[in-house]
């Protein structure tokens, strides 16, 4: 078995069914998280026309490496449905870290993939939550009479109602205007730095990404008042970031986008529709509770936490807690901590 780290993967891509990959796990997406500090990698195994890869996002601590899986849904995926050569491959990834200087690596893995199902029996699996994807496969008809709610149909006409206009834009002609809704929303609702982006990001996504995603806005006489960046490709469609404007929440622009947007994957072809899930793991979380008004299906989220060197981890860890007693609190269980 050939096991490689590589900084360009997509060729790898070309050998997997819609049904085993998607836009988070393309070249394009995954360098938008790279940064003087981190470097946006793909870890590859190969036999025969057996492949297995992860892309990641590689940081350095002191003289040693650690990883994230890119911000979204990541984690191994492969073409082959052998459950031993599988095994055997994600083995070879974990003595490849561990031989190579890394120390840990943290996973969010794929809820339409589910590669969590695969990795379970090699890997540190731990489920999350749940998180929600129209079935857009079976047609318009079929997400509006047999998956969205009664209340959320009626808000949809209302919105329908009141003039909000919506627009699919392949062009992303409005993302600036999207952009300055998006960081006012962050603002509003107390976001962390995270989930800000800066100009670089916006203007790679444009350039690398156009072909894979559409601007989704809604509009109150021209006023754009909701608007969301939906990427897609293949069977898969996410609801990835998204803006709106507070005052107008009661005409229903929020609920508008989504159902338009899922008739316009399903034009596409795409067969589920991410919307993702809440902001905590509670099953009564408001933003969950809003998104599981558009379908009955649910998709189970889970993450990885693999150490590769625990004698180091520990003592980086140590170190970090010595120094950063208030941040212990907040951030003490993350397995990434020594970040923050």
């Amino acid at each position: 078995m050939n096991v490689i780290i590589t900084d360009k993967w997509n060729t790898y891509l070309d050998q997997f069914e819609d049904s085993q990959k998607d836009v988070y796990y393309l070249e394009e997406y995954v360098k938008l998280y790279e940064n003087d500090r981190s470097k946006a990698l793909c870890i590859v195994c190969s036999e025969g026309g057996n492949v297995l890869l992860m892309p990641f996002i590689r940081g350095e601590i002191e003289d040693y490496y650690d990883f994230e899986t890119q911000y979204g849904y990541g984690g191994p995926i492969t073409n082959t449905s052998d459950k031993n050569w599988i095994d055997k491959a994600l083995s070879g990834i974990k003595d490849y870290f561990r031989d190579n200087r890394y120390i840990c690596g943290f996973i969010r893995f794929h809820p339409l993939i589910d590669n969590a199902a695969f990795c379970k029996d090699t890997m540190n699996v731990i489920y999350d939550r749940h998180t929600v994807a129209i079935l857009t496969d079976k047609g318009v008809e079929d997400i509006w009479t047999t998956q969205i709610s009664s209340k959320n149909r009626n808000m949809i006409r209302k919105a329908e109602k009141s003039g909000l206009i919506y627009k699919a834009e392949d062009n992303l002609e409005s993302f600036p205007e999207f952009i300055d809704l998006y960081n006012a929303t962050m603002k509003r609702i107390g976001a962390d730095e995270f989930y800000y982006f800066d100009d670089d990001y916006y203007k790679e996504f444009k350039n690398g990404l156009i072909d894979n995603s559409f601007l989704a806005t809604v509009r109150l006489d021209g006023k754009l008042i909701c608007s969301a960046i939906i990427m897609y490709d293949g069977d898969f469609g996410h609801y990835h970031l998204e803006g709106s404007d507070h005052e107008y929440k009661s005409l229903g622009a929020n609920n508008l986008l989504l159902w338009k947007s899922a008739c316009r994957l399903h034009e596409l072809g795409v067969k589920k529709f991410h919307l993702g899930g809440g902001n905590s793991t509670s099953e009564e979380d408001p933003l969950f509770k809003f998104k599981k008004a558009f379908t009955h299906n649910l998709e189970s989220f889970a993450i990885g936490k693999e150490i590769y060197n625990k004698d180091v981890y520990d003592r980086i860890c140590q170190k970090w807690e010595n120094e950063n007693p208030d941040k212990i609190a907040s951030f003490g269980n993350r397995l990434l901590k020594y970040r923050y």
